[in-house]
């Protein structure tokens, strides 16, 4: 969720948030979005200014010396920085423990691979792990062969980035693969049927995702994350879970909040209209094909982003 909104709902826990309702009386648990983000919006500028104004001849800020109000706005604004807009599945969640894992759907990295990168994506950063009777058999050649020209890689979080990638799909009768949970339709798993089915023509690469890393969760700590405002929890749909985050006419985290409506809508709409370098243009396929060619690289250094809101 945007930092507006994080602050506006934690004011429980969060000093900004507390800051918030005592400057501005008139906001409440029950205000519109339009009024309490522009407020919200207009505080954090101020802080953060004022927090600029701190920063030594080299433009760093020593934390140290910032009030706690300060230092906290700092670290949420830092935090809200390393998650914009994501969009995550819920790969697992265990209510005993308290640990989770989810996937960022919208942080392309890759729609090709190199050498290296199909390295990363078969067998992880090390390429040491013990082989089990789980372990792809595929080999790196063969591999290339169904992916090498197309294939869709994201960054799936900053957790287990050296661990192979995570393979995604709705392919139910796919040999190895697994259902995240019933009923949902999405699939991981199943990576050796995947490269057969490939060449053989039977699928296409794009019918797959794979992803590096994710985020881990230990002591419900992704349960806090919500109840602090951070992420808003929404029921998964199978198409937007499995749609490809490349050449989106609407980045992905925008659809999801206008199909969820409401708040959630509204609340897309602010952010479309502080981003003034968001333009949507209608373009025909001869053009859009001019456009990929200009603008996607041939190759993407390993780890490197392409945001989903500067898709082609």
């Amino acid at each position: 969720m945007p930092l507006e909104a994080e602050i506006f709902k934690n004011f429980r826990h969060s000093i900004t948030g507390r800051k918030l309702r005592q400057e501005f009386k008139t906001i409440t648990s029950d205000s519109e979005p339009a009024e309490w983000y522009r407020k919200a919006q207009k505080l954090v500028e101020h802080e953060m200014m004022e927090i600029a104004e701190k920063a030594g001849e080299g433009g760093e800020i020593d934390a140290s010396i910032l009030d706690d109000e300060s230092a906290e706005l700092l670290q949420l604004y830092l935090d809200n920085q390393e998650t914009w807009q994501e969009v995550c599945l819920v790969l697992e969640r265990d209510e005993e423990t308290g640990t989770a894992s989810t996937l960022v759907l919208n942080r392309p990295m890759a729609l090709k691979l190199t050498e290296n990168l199909a390295q990363l994506v078969l067998h992880g950063a090390y390429q040491t792990a013990p082989k089990t009777k789980e372990t792809p058999k595929t080999d790196l050649v063969k591999f290339m062969m169904a992916f090498g020209q197309e294939c869709a890689v994201y960054i799936g979080g900053p957790d287990e980035q050296d661990q192979p990638a995570e393979i995604v799909h709705g392919i139910a009768d796919l040999p190895g693969a697994v259902e995240i949970y019933p009923g949902s339709r999405i699939y991981c798993g199943g990576l050796d049927a995947a490269v057969d089915g490939v060449l053989d023509g039977k699928y296409k690469p794009l019918d797959f995702r794979f992803f590096v890393g994710r985020h881990s969760y230990d002591e419900s700590t992704l349960d806090v994350s919500v109840v602090l405002g951070k992420y808003q929890p929404v029921a998964c749909a199978r198409a937007l879970a499995l749609k490809q985050c490349i050449s989106l006419p609407k980045p992905l985290w925008h659809e999801v909040l206008e199909l969820c409506g409401g708040e959630m809508k509204e609340i897309s709409q602010l952010e479309l209209s502080k981003r003034e370098d968001v333009r949507f243009q209608i373009v025909d396929e001869d053009d859009m094909a001019a456009l990929l060619d200009d603008e996607i690289p041939d190759e993407l250094d390993e780890l490197d982003v392409l945001d989903d809101d500067d898709d082609f």
